[in-house]
């Protein structure tokens, strides 16, 4: 009997570390996210990880150039403060969860509109044509002051 409670809580512990991690869209979020954020360097990166995350450069890492094809999952970084957007064929990008922003560096000349939660008003650092990048705010179903914006 004791046998097997041992073998149930462990299997328990695995199954609950199994069920923290997160699965993402597109590997390179993952790969700049892991150098972020994986503090046990595990290989993998659990909620709590992910939850830490206030610093996330999706431009390059030493010679490695980060081309992402979707930025959904960023919202799987919820105190995220700063983020360096990589080059990406992508013309638009929801950064609208992310409503603790304080800063966002745009490098690619693709984007033509980017999400913002509304309250949300970081620093915007963007390619050199000016004005051709839209500002769209939304009301974040993440933030717990949208009460007040709506």
């Amino acid at each position: 009997m004791k046998k097997v409670l041992i073998v149930l809580a462990l299997l328990f512990v695995g199954f609950s570390a199994f069920a923290q991690t997160l699965d993402f869209a597109d590997p390179e979020v993952l790969r700049c996210a892991l150098h972020s954020g994986d503090r046990n360097g595990d290989g993998v990166l659990s909620k709590a990880e992910a939850d830490s995350i206030t610093v996330l450069n999706l431009t390059s890492y030493r010679i490695h150039m980060f081309e992402v094809k979707t930025y959904e999952d960023l919202q799987k970084f919820p105190h995220l403060k700063k983020v360096w957007l990589g080059e990406s064929q992508l013309p638009l990008v929801d950064l609208s969860f992310n409503y603790e922003l304080e800063m966002v560096a745009v490098q690619s000349d693709e984007l033509q509109t980017l999400v913002l939660a509304v309250g949300c008003y970081p620093q915007l650092i963007t390619p050199t044509r000016e004005g051709s990048l839209t500002v769209k705010r939304v009301i974040s179903p993440a933030d717990p002051n949208s009460i007040w914006y709506q």
